[in-house]
């Protein structure tokens, strides 16, 4: 559906409104009109113009009816739960409606002398009728149940349309909402990037520059800096080229590598064509996670392994955990901020997997393409 098509159904202006509601009533009105004209009823033979002029005014007491039912009667006690009332004052409205279309089609088809000569030949019994007092034919209406179970059959269809179109917006207003919603938490994962990573990146630079070893000071100093850019200015689209996602982790990684003693990392991504897109910020989570819950110690090792096909993007991280941390929180909003994501841009779309058996913890994720 086009934007224009989706703001026209969905999301109307008052003219847009007005033009959908006289579009439904007038294609109701020929319907009835063409029903008429082509079924075996009470209006058979009858002139063209009296058929019109039958169907029309009796369309316009619907109309009226729908219109009370709908905008008055259901949101002021119905929805404010005052059924006793509701229920009372919508058979009234059934009763008013049964009399209002009694009167319309008596003066219409007795003021019709063709109508009442094709009713006296075929209809004896309506013409009969039509013939009998108002108050007569409004209590045989009112005690066969037929005008009102006829209007009550007639309105399920604007009924049933409203509600469905209500229910699709109010759907589309929580996934508008949670998308909102994410992107804010988004927008704070940006702001708030971990404070331990970024003083201990200070730290560790500070720490190389008194060592004197400017080149590799330089070098992080410039990571860190892209780093900052690329998360607080460069990655606000929907999707970001893969190639500068891998950048970051690696920008992200090399930081945090400079504080560790003992902790083998790898981290060897595939050539990444810029034209392949992932939300951004997606993957930075999970690494931070795994550096965060690695014992800086011997024999401790974080692996990263990003494999890349025409379909999909597989991401798996294993990490040595330290037992003591071993059960604790892993990675608060990140991670939590991460599944949200997951759900919404990636949906029945990704696999998420996490394993953990006190001394290694695995995480893989696939998202299809």
């Amino acid at each position: 559906m086009s934007m224009f098509r989706s703001q026209f159904f969905l999301y109307p202006g008052k003219l847009q409104r007005w033009l959908q509601h006289v579009s439904f009533w007038l294609l109701l009105l020929g319907l009835r009109f063409y029903l008429t004209n082509i079924s075996f009823n009470v209006y058979g033979g009858f002139p063209v113009s009296s058929m019109l002029l039958l169907n029309t005014c009796s369309t316009g007491v619907i109309v009226l009816f729908y219109y009370t039912l709908v905008y008055y009667l259901w949101p002021k006690y119905f929805i404010s739960h005052q059924y006793i009332k509701g229920i009372l004052l919508i058979l009234f409205l059934l009763v008013v409606y049964t009399i209002s279309d009694a009167i319309a089609e008596k003066f219409l088809i007795s003021s019709c002398a063709p109508c009442m000569a094709r009713l006296a030949k075929t209809e004896q019994g309506y013409f009969q009728l039509m013939k009998s007092d108002l108050s007569n034919i409004v209590l045989v209406r009112l005690a066969t149940f037929g005008t009102p179970v006829f209007l009550l059959l007639t309105l399920t269809i604007p009924i049933s349309i409203k509600t469905a179109l209500n229910a699709y917006r109010s759907n589309m207003r929580s996934v508008t909402l949670a998308k909102e919603k994410l992107e804010l938490e988004l927008n704070f994962l940006r702001a708030q990037l971990n404070p331990h990573f970024l003083f201990n990146s200070m730290n560790n630079i500070y720490g190389l520059i008194i060592g004197g070893d400017k080149e590799r000071s330089a070098a992080l100093v410039s990571r860190l800096s892209e780093l900052l850019r690329y998360m607080l200015y460069e990655s606000e689209a929907e999707k970001m080229p893969l190639s500068k996602e891998v950048k970051l982790m690696a920008d992200y990684i090399e930081l945090e590598k400079v504080r560790l003693n003992f902790t083998r990392v790898t981290f060897n991504p595939p050539t990444i064509l810029a034209d392949i897109g992932i939300a951004p910020l997606l993957l930075i989570p999970l690494i931070e996670n795994a550096f965060k819950f690695t014992p800086d110690e011997p024999g401790a090792f974080i692996d990263i392994v990003l494999t890349v096909t025409p379909d999909s993007i597989n991401f798996k991280i294993e990490n040595s955990v330290d037992p003591v941390r071993a059960n604790g929180p892993s990675g608060g909003i990140g991670l939590g901020n991460l599944r949200k994501r997951l759900e919404l841009y990636y949906p029945g779309r990704y696999r998420y997997e996490v394993s953990n058996n006190g001394n290694n913890y695995v995480v893989n994720l696939c998202l299809s393409l």
